[in-house]
C-alpha cells in the first residue's frame, strides 16, 4: 500500500497542475470582454489588450496596446461634455522613447493627415480614431468620425502623445490633443493624462475613441520598441492573470467613471 500510494502521489500533483491550466484557460476567456462602468444614467465600457498575448517570462518583449472606450446614455440623451480621459497601464509595461524624434506640436496643429505624416512621420507611435454627435441649431444630428495619428511629442514641458485629430464632415477640422505622460511607483506604472477644452466638444459629443500604440525602431544600430512587456508567470505556469489598465472619464458635471481591465497572458517558450 505505502508503494502504491507514492506511486499515486506524483499523479494526485500532476492533476492539480492541470486542473490550474484549466482555470487560467477559463480566465482568459472570461477576461477578454469590455468592462461596464456606471453612474446615474451615464455608461462607459471599456475594452482593449495587448498584442501578442504569448511573451516571454522574463525578457521584456515588443508589443502593441489597444484602448478603446464608449459612451452611452440611457434614453439616447447627449452626454455631458467630456473633460478628462486617462489611461493608467500597467508598471510591468515599459514605454521607451529613446531615440524616437519629438514631434512639435505647430508642425502638425493645422495640418491634414497626409502632412502630418510628411512633417513628424519619424515621431509616429500609433492611430486610433474617434465617433462623436454634433447637435449644430436648426439641424439634424450628424454623426461624425475622425482620425487620429499618435505622435512622441512633449506638453508643459513633459512626455506626451501628441493625437493629430481630423476629421473632413460636416466641416473639415485639425486640432491636437495632448495625452501627457508621467510615471508613478504603483500598480499602474505608465499614466497617459489628456484634458478635453471647452471648444473641442462644442456642438459635438463623444461617442466612442479608441487608442493604438505601436512602434518599432532602430537606434545606434539596435532595434527597440516603444512599448514593450514580459508575461510574469509564476514558474511552471503557462499563463498569468493580470490588471492590464485602468481607464478613466471625467465629466462637465462632475461624474467619473472608471474602471479596471483584467487581461491574462501566455508564456511563449
Amino acid at each position: 500500500m505505502l508503494d502504491r500510494a507514492l506511486v499515486l502521489a506524483p499523479r494526485r500533483r500532476r492533476l492539480r497542475l492541470a486542473a490550474v491550466a484549466v482555470l487560467l484557460t477559463i480566465a482568459l476567456a472570461a477576461t477578454a470582454s469590455a468592462e461596464l462602468a456606471q453612474r446615474g444614467n451615464l455608461f462607459i465600457s471599456f475594452d482593449g489588450g495587448v498584442s501578442p498575448r504569448a511573451l516571454p517570462r522574463e525578457a521584456p518583449a515588443p508589443i502593441a496596446v489597444r484602448i478603446e472606450g464608449r459612451v452611452r446614455v440611457l434614453g439616447g440623451d447627449d452626454p455631458p461634455a467630456l473633460r478628462r480621459i486617462q489611461v493608467a497601464l500597467n508598471r510591468a509595461g515599459r514605454l521607451n522613447t529613446r531615440g524616437l524624434p519629438i514631434c512639435p506640436r505647430n508642425r502638425i496643429r493645422l495640418a491634414r493627415p497626409a502632412a502630418a505624416l510628411a512633417a513628424c512621420g519619424e515621431a509616429l507611435v500609433g492611430s486610433g480614431g474617434t465617433v462623436a454627435r454634433t447637435t449644430l441649431p436648426d439641424q439634424a444630428p450628424t454623426t461624425v468620425r475622425a482620425d487620429l495619428l499618435l505622435f512622441n511629442g512633449r506638453s508643459g514641458g513633459r512626455p506626451a502623445i501628441l493625437a493629430h485629430v481630423f476629421q473632413t464632415r460636416p466641416v473639415t477640422v485639425s486640432r491636437v490633443i495632448a495625452f501627457e505622460i508621467r510615471r508613478r511607483a504603483s500598480t499602474f506604472g505608465t499614466v497617459l493624462t489628456a484634458r478635453i477644452t471647452p471648444g473641442i466638444e462644442r456642438n459635438g459629443h463623444l461617442r466612442s475613441i479608441f487608442l493604438n500604440l505601436q512602434r518599432r525602431y532602430v537606434f545606434r544600430g539596435r532595434p527597440r520598441s516603444y512599448l514593450t512587456a514580459a508575461c510574469s508567470a509564476p514558474p511552471g505556469f503557462p499563463a498569468a492573470t493580470f490588471p492590464f489598465a485602468r481607464a478613466s472619464m471625467t465629466f462637465e458635471d462632475g461624474r467619473r467613471l472608471s474602471s479596471t481591465l483584467i487581461r491574462t497572458c501566455r508564456v511563449r517558450s
